[in-house]
């Protein structure tokens, strides 16, 4: 088959504007799921006095805070995780960095929207809510 010279230009030019566009093009890293403040659910025990816990992830930090009868509002020290692998399921492990080093957990995708952490043997349903600093908005990814 021959190809005139005039359309291998043609050709070549057309090829040339596919590869500035799509190299030009930058992919939008996907913020992880889980970003963002959920609601641990704790159902108050008699004698503990916790009356709410959430807990928030971000890039760098999970932070948990907990209201407590007498204290208020009270933020447990933060919590270093990194993301060891995330599955086809969609199921992602983080590994604790603290002190009892390596403690691995997987946070999943429930039903509804919420967000299910394995953590200990335990396992937490979790519903989204707004925090009241506003800051992880910026990482989260949209509500679907």
């Amino acid at each position: 088959m021959v190809i005139p010279l005039r359309n291998k230009y043609g050709i070549l030019f057309l090829i040339a504007v596919c590869i500035m566009v799509s190299g030009c093009q930058q992919q939008k890293e996907e913020t992880p799921f889980y970003y963002g403040t959920w609601d641990e659910g704790l159902a108050p025990g008699p004698t503990d006095g916790v009356k709410s816990a959430t807990v928030t992830f971000t890039e760098d930090e999970v932070v948990e805070t907990e209201v407590m009868e007498g204290r208020g509002e009270v933020q447990l020290p933060f919590m270093a995780y990194k993301v060891i692998s995330q599955s086809t399921d969609g199921s992602i492990e983080i590994q604790y960095l603290g002190p009892y080093y390596p403690l691995k957990s997987t946070l999943k995708r429930g039903e509804n929207g919420t967000l299910i952490w394995e953590q200990n043997g335990q396992r937490k349903t979790m519903t989204r809510i707004e925090s009241k600093t506003g800051r992880e908005e910026k990482d989260e990814k949209s509500k679907s």
